[in-house]
Formats: structure tokens, sequence, C-alpha cells
């Protein structure tokens, strides 16, 4: 029997539980089965003897795997983890919950048995310790070559787990998919994101729930969470995406509409949402989103409503707010300097003059430039 002790705390990702450390197994699982379509996965737990089984049709676990960092996964998009990090923690956190674990790693002809054990080299400290027996052997061959066996798991923590991993919820949410991923729908999603099928966090402020495709988002070290303007982003592009009117309509004063764009809209569905405002407000109402916009709009006799800048902009770019967009964009272009509007209009004529007009034109600008600085 070999020995391999991991130069790891026990209390190595305090916050992690059970949820978080299966997670890791099940993400390897998926991986696997992602880079070779026959290398199918599978997942079972067996009530009565409290037990889970992770494992792969014809994977194997090569023990240089146990040095942090020592990865398969590096620059492949379509793997979950990368960081050759995730099995060894969800084992630390294992073992400190009290739980048994045994890698059954078949085409090695091998027994993993990890255990938490005190370290003559770190001064009787806890640490994981791999053992690994070389001589195992099978009364048959299994049908699975890798299997990850975690003991003393309860029916409370097996509801926890499945409650985040969508590969386990039968019948599965109702989606609607995108290229970046997938828009759950259901009021007990909302808020929860997710990633390739797997729990990561909640972001109460969400007013959706999301299971993103891997490495559209970027994952925080410890899976704990992910980029706020990430979510915002790639939420906004996935609705915009499905062309769905109701749900680009609820979304539009949410956090998940924040930054969807006008253009990507239909036209007709911006009309739509301008016509609705219409009947809501009036003729004379117009769209804002702060109190510059407000001051702005009194002054030219029409009502402000408040909205969010995505809505305001949909609206605004509808045909029936072309006289208002008009009247705007007038607006701003006489607030513009005089010295760039000139610069501008030079720019167009230049190529219709001769040297000398062009030399004459440019002195002029000079000129304005000059009693602007004044």
């Amino acid at each position: 029997m070999r020995k391999y002790e991991l130069s790891i705390s026990a209390d190595y990702v305090p916050e992690w539980g059970i949820t978080e450390a299966v997670r890791e197994y099940f993400q390897n699982s998926i991986d696997e089965e992602t880079r070779d379509s026959g290398n199918k996965m599978f997942f079972d737990y067996d009530r009565e003897n409290q037990t889970i089984q992770i494992g792969n049709k014809h994977s194997d676990l090569d023990i240089k795997t146990l040095l942090f960092g020592v990865t398969t996964k590096n620059n492949d998009s379509a793997m979950i983890g990368n960081h050759g990090e995730g099995y060894k923690i969800a084992t630390v956190v294992l073992l400190r919950l009290g739980k048994t674990v045994v890698f059954q790693n078949y085409c090695r002809r091998e027994i993993w048995r990890p255990r938490l054990v005190k370290s003559r080299k770190y001064g009787g400290v806890l640490v994981p310790t791999f053992f690994v027996d070389t001589e195992a052997i099978w009364k048959q061959v299994p049908e699975h070559s890798l299997i990850i066996e975690v003991g003393g798991v309860t029916e409370e923590e097996y509801e926890q787990i499945r409650a985040a991993n969508l590969h386990l919820q039968q019948p599965g949410p109702k989606r609607k998919d995108t290229s970046y991923g997938g828009i759950l729908e259901g009021e007990e999603f909302k808020g929860k994101i997710f990633v390739a099928g797997l729990y990561i966090c909640s972001e109460p402020a969400l007013d959706i729930g999301i299971d993103f495709k891997p490495k559209v988002v970027r994952l925080e070290r410890d899976r704990s969470m992910v980029n706020s303007f990430d979510v915002k982003w790639y939420a906004a592009r996935m609705i915009e995406e499905t062309k769905d009117a109701e749900t680009i309509k609820n979304s539009l004063n949410s956090y998940s509409g924040t930054f969807i764009e006008s253009y990507r809209v239909p036209p007709e569905l911006r009309d739509e949402v301008a016509e609705e405002f219409i009947n809501q407000y009036g003729a004379k109402a117009v769209p804002v989103s702060n109190q510059e916009d407000i001051e702005g709009m009194k002054k030219r006799g029409y009502k402000s409503v408040i909205v969010s800048e995505a809505k305001k902009k949909i609206i605004l770019e509808s045909e029936l707010y072309s006289d208002v967009k008009q009247e705007l964009k007038e607006e701003q272009e006489k607030a513009r300097p005089l010295y760039d509007r000139f610069c501008e209009f030079a720019e167009k004529i230049e190529n219709k003059l001769t040297e000398d007009e062009v030399a004459t034109l440019y002195g002029f600008l000079d000129e304005v430039q000059d009693r602007e600085e004044e």
C-alpha cells in the first residue's frame, strides 16, 4: 500500500458543504463525457445504505492528479473546470464532514481510500492522506471503470444535492435555450445561477434563473460566485436571443434587462412596448431615466415617466416616437460645442475645396476655437 499526503489544510474552503463537494465530482464526470461521448457518466444514491456513487464508463485516475494544478482541461472551452483542484478539495471537505470516500480506480487496479491523518511533517495537523491499494481484486469486471463512492449521505443531504443539480431533477425545469445557456422558468429558480446544470450561487436581484454554458461567465476560483457584470451582460444577450415578446418586456425594468440593446430588439416589439407606454401614460408622455432628462422634457412640454435606461432606449427607437427622437437629436446637436460641429462640417466638404480655400476654412476653425476658449 502506498501513501500520499497532500499539503492542504483540512479547513480549506470552510464555506463549502456536501453540496459543493459532490458538485465537483459531478462536474468532473460531466466533463469526461463531454470530452468523449462514449465515456458515459452515472450517478446513484442508495437511500438504505446512505451512499452516493459517481463514475464514468472508462475513465481512470492517474496518481499525479493528486498534485494541485495538474489538469487535462486547460484551455478547453467545453469543460466546466480547469484549475486542477476540484476533486482534491471536494475530498477534503467530505472527510471534514465525517463522510467516507473511496475511489474505485479499476483501470489501474487500484483502490484509493483518503482519510484525515495527523501529519508528523506538519506538527500533528490533520491533513488529507490518500492510501492506495495497488493489489485490488474485483470479483467481476465493473460496468464503470472509475467509481467514486461517498458514504454517510443522509436523505436530507441528498435532497440538497438534488436541488442544486439540474441533471438529477425529473422532470427537468422548463427553459428557453440560447447560445449562452438556458433561462430557467419557475419561481423556485429565480435568482439562482447554474453552470452546465450545477448550482453556483444566488443573486437576489436577478429576476430569472440562469443555467450558463461552460466558460460563458467567469467563475471565481472556489466556484462560490460569478462576476455580477457578466451575469447582467449575458442575461441580456440571452433574453434578446429568445425573441420572445413577454420575456423581453418583463425584463426591461429588471436586473436581467440592464444591458438589453434596443437595436437587438425587433422593430415590431419596440413599437409594441412604445404603444403600451402611450396607452398607460398618454400621448405626451416620454420615457426618462434621470433627473436631467426630466428637466429637459418638462421644458419641451412633455410628461416625464421614469423607466430603466434599456426601456427608454427601446421606446425612443420606436417609430411611434420618431418625432420626439428627432427633436431630441436636434437639441443634442445644438448643445454640442460650435467648434466640434464646425470641424465635422469642414471634414465633409474639404475634398471639394481648393488648397487655399481649405487653408482659409481651417483658419476660421482656429478663430472659433480661440473664441470658445476665451
